[in-house]
């Protein structure tokens, strides 16, 4: 292994890995929420618009977080998202508050039959993100379940609620594994990868996402995903 590259990585991993970061990403929102189920919504609903433009993801976000009026859990269960069926108003680049009904029908669902959202997680499972997608099929926003996608802002969702370091993420979900968590892959992480020679792959699949992820398994056994951290400096500082 190329060890200039290893010590820069533990470095920014180390460096962006702070309390000083989660208020300029889109982690501050299930942060705002204690109750188990009001992060899960929370954290479910804002990796859903966690794409294009940084300041635009936090605007949306905050549109959307005003809505649960101190509840996401209960905003869901009490069916106040009905009244988007079908809109086509648009609320963020290519969605509409019908695609936000659409979510949020979907995450009713899942708590009508299962008392928490990490209850529907096979834990056997090596790419624990499928068994979510999979209760959203056919949602706009959400990779099919049956596809190679390296479903990546479900992957960051996952880092956020598994990852139990008590620093930026939040690590409710006790039992998963942090160690089979899969690094959040997308064009960026992707092009970072390459020019480091990570990975040769031209791809931002799922194939892609699980080499990355070797990689920093090599460097953090115990938690790869910290590595993510310092993706998202190698791109700040490039």
């Amino acid at each position: 292994m190329n060890y200039e590259l290893k010590n820069k990585i533990i470095e920014l991993a180390h460096k962006y890995n702070t309390v000083d970061f989660i208020k300029d990403d889109p982690v501050q929102f299930p942060h705002h929420y204690t109750e188990k189920r009001d992060i899960e919504v929370s954290a479910f609903i804002t990796q859903w618009v966690a794409f294009g433009n940084r300041k635009q993801i936090l605007k949306c976000a905050e549109t959307l977080d005003s809505l649960f009026n101190g509840s996401p859990y209960n905003y869901i269960m009490k069916g106040e998202w009905r009244q988007y069926e079908n809109s086509d108003a648009r609320l963020y680049r290519f969605y509409t508050w019908g695609d936000f009904h659409d979510i949020c029908a979907g995450l009713y669902s899942l708590y009508t039959k299962y008392d928490d959202m990490e209850q529907c997680v096979d834990k056997e499972a090596v790419d624990y993100s499928v068994s979510l997608r999979r209760l959203f099929d056919g949602v706009k926003g959400i990779p099919v379940s049956t596809t190679k996608s390296a479903a990546k802002r479900v992957s960051m969702m996952l880092r956020w609620l598994v990852r139990d370091d008590g620093i930026v993420d939040l690590g409710i979900w006790k039992s998963l594994d942090k160690r089979k968590l899969l690094i959040p892959l997308d064009t960026h992480v992707h092009q970072q990868g390459k020019a480091m020679g990570i990975t040769e792959r031209n791809s931002a699949d799922i194939t892609t996402a699980r080499e990355i992820t070797d990689f920093m398994k090599s460097i953090f056994p115990d938690d790869p995903t910290l590595g993510d951290f310092a993706l998202f400096g190698l791109g700040i500082n490039s």
